[in-house]
């Protein structure tokens, strides 16, 4: 889904550096005509890596983590993996000129990577209270 969205359903750029700082809300303003655009860039951005970070996560909690699974841990992981795959994405979309390189990209990508390791977090809590009320 992250590889469909960000590099395989683009077209080709001329310019991939023609907006580098990107959307930051859900309104872009056209500068010919003066109106507010309503766009979905940043909560699509924000969404993206929420269940990426989750299923790795799953996938791969004692090879990330180790052991114990602290709250710490899972909040510097999520944002080392989160913002690191977004910076391979960004620059895949710059080298091959498929989309736009964004500085806002990176971050929405990042802070939804990193609600997803909380989210992964907290249902690791309950799951883990689950099975303690039932042993």
């Amino acid at each position: 889904m992250v590889l469909f969205k960000t590099l395989i359903n683009r077209d080709m750029w001329m310019n991939p550096l023609c907006d580098v700082w990107g959307v930051w809300g859900i309104y872009r303003y056209n500068t010919v005509t003066g109106q507010r655009i309503l766009t979905s860039e940043c909560i699509e951005n924000f969404f993206l890596l929420m269940p990426y970070i989750v299923l790795m996560f799953w996938n791969f909690e004692e090879k990330i983590f180790g052991k114990k699974v602290y709250i710490g841990k899972i909040i510097l992981k999520s944002i080392q993996i989160a913002f690191l795959s977004s910076l391979t994405i960004e620059l895949l979309q710059l080298f091959l000129r498929l989309g736009t390189f964004q500085i806002s990209d990176l971050f929405f990508n990042t802070i939804g990577g990193l609600v997803g390791g909380i989210i992964y977090f907290l249902v690791n809590a309950v799951a883990e209270r689950i099975r303690r009320i039932r042993n």
